[in-house]
């Protein structure tokens, strides 16, 4: 064999055993090493996702309580019971809501979750805030009549316009669009125009047509033997609508929810998903009823709700918890109170994530959410302090 053929020989030569153990190995190792960080990367996002979402849908309900809140007391009554535009005081006669009527009320640990597990596992006790005024209308509406009879005025007027009203013809579409803004159960204020006198009812049912007509529940409230309600009155009408926000359980109950439970699930139903809480927005009528059709899920998760108020004593506005707002929001319905104080409401929303991914808490505040595996789910909390415009410059 020449020299060239053994030269050619050596360079054919293909790699060994060992060599072959050794790079198999290797990258067996890459592969384990790049599958484990896929995965690690895979739940971090997931993880990740889950607290951004619920970060997202804390935000947007939380935006919605602020804005609620700012509005209380739109075209109502800071305090009825102190009101000095009105003769007489709540009694027996008047319907519970309306002879409690104040722009804010605010129950400590009002909302009615006792018996949820995981809330009492986590010792929270969230409050639960009432708000009155007028939501489902911008405008007061001028009105006469006598006794239950209201007829709106002018069905031309720019208030009407403003609901669309006048693009109506049918009779029928005409009370559906009133329907929408006077529904039953609703309360009323009207302002005489002669006196500037405040007088209250509830809406028992209204009817379009060329001149709209409201029907109420009783004959107005607010006038004694010395300040009596006039025969005929004159005046302005405004709908008083009352908002109860508080966090709930729904999970569990039959309501218009289910499908969204339902679909929560997924292939594996989480911990804590038949236990899950949300902040809820309903309105009630002037029994402190629920009214059918208003009941909305602000925020999905929603574990605490808790509020101070500002409040006016003395000549200065104190900063109070719910210790001491006893004089502001007295337990007792028949007392007056000093709701017409309020001037600003410091609201706290927490809500967490969908599912735990924390073995440990952290203390000094609701950073997570122990559930029933004994592991945490993380916490997102909202503060703000909300202005009441409408009773900056009650005085009494």
């Amino acid at each position: 064999m020449n020299r060239s053929h053994r030269h050619r020989s050596r360079r054919a030569r293909g790699f060994t055993l060992v060599e072959l153990m050794v790079a198999l190995s290797g990258g067996l190792f890459l592969s384990v090493v790049v599958f484990t960080l896929a995965r690690d990367t895979s739940r971090f996002y997931q993880r990740e996702s889950r607290i951004a979402s619920a970060t997202l849908g804390g935000i947007v309900g939380f935006e919605r309580l602020k804005r609620d809140i700012s509005r209380a007391g739109y075209l109502s009554s800071p305090n009825v019971a102190a009101d000095p535009s009105v003769c007489g005081r709540p009694d027996g006669s008047w319907p519970q809501q309306l002879a409690r009527l104040a722009s804010v009320r605010i129950d400590d640990n009002g909302s009615s979750i006792d018996d949820n597990a995981d809330i009492g596992a986590n010792g929270l006790t969230p409050d639960q805030i009432i708000l009155a005024g007028s939501y489902a209308a911008t405008d007061e509406f001028p009105v006469e009549g006598a006794g239950n009879q209201l007829t709106i005025q002018d069905a031309n007027s720019g208030a009407m316009a403003r609901l669309g009203y006048l693009k109506l013809t049918d009779v029928a579409e005409q009370t559906a669009l009133l329907e929408s803004i006077f529904g039953v159960g609703r309360g009323v204020r009207v302002l005489d125009n002669n006196t500037g006198r405040a007088y209250f009812s509830s809406i028992e049912k209204v009817e379009g047509g060329p001149s709209p007509r409201v029907t109420l529940a009783s004959s107005l409230l607010g006038g004694t033997a010395a300040c009596p309600i006039p025969g005929h009155i004159l005046g302005k009408l405004s709908v008083i609508n009352f908002v109860r926000y508080r966090i709930e359980q729904l999970v569990g109950t039959p309501g218009p929810f289910d499908p969204l439970f339902e679909a929560s699930k997924g292939a594996t139903t989480p911990v804590g998903e038949t236990t899950r809480t949300e902040l809820v927005r309903q309105e009630l009528d002037v029994d402190g009823e629920p009214i059918d059709g208003t009941l909305e899920l602000v925020a999905e998760y929603a574990v605490d709700l808790n509020f101070e108020v500002g409040a006016v004593v003395g000549t200065a506005i104190n900063q109070l918890d719910p210790t001491t707002w006893g004089g502001i929001f007295p337990a007792n319905p028949s007392a007056v109170g000093a709701a017409q104080r309020v001037r600003t409401v410091r609201a706290r929303l927490s809500v967490r994530s969908r599912e735990a991914d924390r073995d440990a808490a952290i203390d000094g505040g609701l950073y997570r959410f122990l559930l029933a595996d004994g592991k945490y789910a993380r916490v997102r909390t909202f503060q703000a302090d909300i202005a009441l415009p409408n009773q900056l410059g009650v005085t009494w």
